[in-house]
């Protein structure tokens, strides 16, 4: 390696496991783009240029893609002993945070969108998601900003440590997805969709992402505080659950009227009032 790295011995067996764990969680990803592809092409695809959810969707799909190809060549260079430069090394290790949370923030914006339609486009609803994204973010960079200047970088890291920065992440993370769940569910008590596709789906979809973030973001913030030889793999799969959770979060909407139009029906409420959302900065119908 450059210099400055310390020989270290990559080749252990337990390196050697948590690399193909890592690659494992790749492989997943690639898989589940391969299945969700004819959902894409039929509901993805044929939306209009002004579509804010089909860009949402194309991101949730492809950035993570992108990153964990990019994690894996790296990965690979890193594990046969070529040197790419120590300090090049260090930042892409240390911005893997900032991919995360731009990831996660992509979920976030599709179950903001959600939630805010169905408190009937409130503004109060709209403005107080905004400042909890933006709170989100800073305290992602405030914990970058902290970390990064004591942060211990060694080539081994690349698929075992994650940095102390996924902390700040997970806590974030984690304080947001209880919010968006409590309004969600809030909603749901009130009894003004009750009966209604929509309401189910949103409750339904709202508590299996919470679960699901709460258990990643928890872990990858344990593996991170503790310095476990697992945070880099942890990291692999949370990039694959983010991209799936939120990708598939949008199939489910868009195909909610397929499902839900049955005149007949007790949930037949599947409507425009139902489907409304954010297009554009202004209110549309979410037609799908």
């Amino acid at each position: 390696m450059a210099q400055g790295v310390p020989s270290i011995n990559i080749h252990t067996t337990l390196i050697v496991d948590l690399r193909r764990t890592a690659l494992a969680g790749t492989a997943a990803l690639i898989w589940e783009t391969l299945i969700t592809f004819g959902d894409e092409v039929r509901y993805i695809w044929p939306k209009p240029n002004n579509a804010w959810i089909k860009y949402a969707y194309l991101f949730l799909r492809y950035f993570p893609l992108a990153v964990h190809i990019c994690n894996r060549i790296v990965s690979e260079l890193v594990f046969q002993e070529i040197d790419l430069g120590y300090s090049a090394l260090r930042g892409w290790y240390a911005v893997q945070v900032l991919m995360a949370h731009l990831a996660m923030s992509g979920v976030e914006l599709v179950m903001m969108a959600r939630v805010y339609a169905l408190y009937n486009n409130s503004r109060l609803i709209g403005r107080g998601f905004a400042c909890l994204w933006l709170i989100e973010t800073a305290v992602v960079i405030i914990g970058l900003v902290v970390t990064l200047p004591g942060l211990h970088f060694e080539q081994e890291f690349f698929v075992t440590k994650a940095p102390h920065s996924f902390a700040y992440l997970a806590i974030s993370t984690l304080v947001s997805q209880a919010v968006i769940f409590a309004l969600t569910f809030a909603k749901y008590l009130q009894g003004e969709w009750e009966g209604t596709s929509l309401i189910h789906l949103l409750v339904r979809d709202g508590t299996l992402v919470y679960i699901i973030f709460f258990v990643s973001t928890l872990t990858a913030a344990i593996y991170s505080l503790h310095s476990f030889a697992f945070g880099m793999a942890e990291y692999s799969w949370l990039l694959t659950i983010i991209s799936t959770v939120g990708c598939r979060l949008i199939l489910n909407m868009q195909r909610l009227p397929s499902r839900s139009n049955d005149p007949s029906s007790s949930s037949h409420r599947t409507s425009s009032m139902e489907l409304t959302t954010l297009y554009m900065g202004r209110s549309s119908v979410y037609n799908v």
